[in-house]
């Protein structure tokens, strides 16, 4: 396994890592900024940007204290697809893992869910569980800025 880069989860990539996942990367690590009162990433909690011969691109985070998960990504994914995959990977990771519900749903007690346009395009957005109703595109949660339904 080659390492392409690590960088801060709120942080650009830097110029090595393929275009492909500097929009997802960046949404997701705006959001992750928003995690409940209280509860926090461990300290230097990173993106990591691998690549396998076998497999191709690995994308995961990591930290000095082994916080680690990675997953499998297909950059060629539209923008949109390849976002709401990281993201619900991400989320998956922190909620298993990290004990902590993130991003949960206004007004409800379950998580949002990330999902693309249903086109492919090239958005993704926190969908409310109950409604199925769009609320936030990814890389807004803290911005107060609701999708229009």
């Amino acid at each position: 396994m080659r390492t392409i880069a690590a960088w801060p989860l709120d942080a650009p990539p830097p110029a090595d890592v393929p275009a492909e996942f500097h929009t997802p990367c960046a949404r997701v690590g705006r959001d992750l900024r928003h995690l409940p009162a209280g509860a926090r990433l461990p300290d230097g909690a990173r993106w990591e940007l691998s690549e396998e011969p076998w497999s191709g691109f690995l994308l995961g985070l990591g930290s000095a204290r082994g916080l680690r998960y990675t997953l499998e990504v297909d950059p060629y994914l539209p923008p949109g697809p390849l976002t709401a995959l990281v993201a619900e990977q991400v989320q998956d990771h922190v909620t298993g893992y990290e004990f902590l519900q993130w991003p949960t749903c206004p007004g409800h007690v379950h998580l949002l869910v990330p999902a693309a346009d249903p086109d492919g395009g090239e958005r993704a957005w926190w969908h409310c569980r109950r409604t199925r109703r769009p609320l936030f595109r990814i890389g807004d949660l803290g911005t107060g800025s609701r999708a229009r339904t």
